[in-house]
């Protein structure tokens, strides 16, 4: 009498545990099928753009040539103000050119296309103050926007650079 007991106690002790898994199982599966749906591959390929727009080397040098600064130098040379390049350019205006024409060769853009517009803005911030480095914009951002940031270190604070596609 006593095995018989004690093989029935395992028993409904098996029971209660696949019980319980079964009811996390069924809350887990409620939870990930309420989620909204999105789009997280735009936000993917937006933030791979942003990361290899940031190592394209513009036409700006800031010391000599033929030593061109790439985008991630030029948004640091724009903050702190660097008067000129060796061209005579100044480096905002270098990043603001190549920068849009980054953009429009990689995005579509157009009322009638699937992307109606963007935007791009580049904040530099630390824990006390944020000051707009760039604003760029094309097109209408009325309805759906997908986006996503890359970080750049600026001692003592980093500059953000977004981009939003607007669908």
């Amino acid at each position: 009498m006593i095995l018989n007991k004690k093989a029935q106690e395992e028993i409904v002790g098996f029971v209660l545990i696949v019980i319980i898994v079964t009811i996390a199982g069924v809350i887990l599966l409620g939870i990930f099928l309420r989620q909204p749906e999105s789009n997280s591959q735009e936000s993917k390929d937006i933030y791979h753009f942003l990361e290899s727009a940031m190592e394209i080397t513009s036409s700006c040098a800031a010391s000599y040539e033929p030593a061109y600064s790439k985008l991630s130098e030029l948004f640091k040379y724009c903050f702190e103000g660097l008067s000129t390049c060796t061209s005579g350019d100044s480096p905002c205006d270098v990043l603001n050119k190549t920068l849009i024409q980054a953009i429009d060769s990689s995005f579509f853009v157009n009322e009638q296309a699937e992307i109606k517009g963007y935007q791009f803005q580049s904040l530099y911030s630390t824990n006390s103050t944020q000051k707009e480095i760039l604003f760029i914009y094309k097109g209408n951002c009325a309805n759906a926007i997908q986006g996503s940031e890359i970080l750049l270190p600026a001692f003592p604070g980093t500059i953000a650079n977004t981009l939003k596609l607007c669908y």
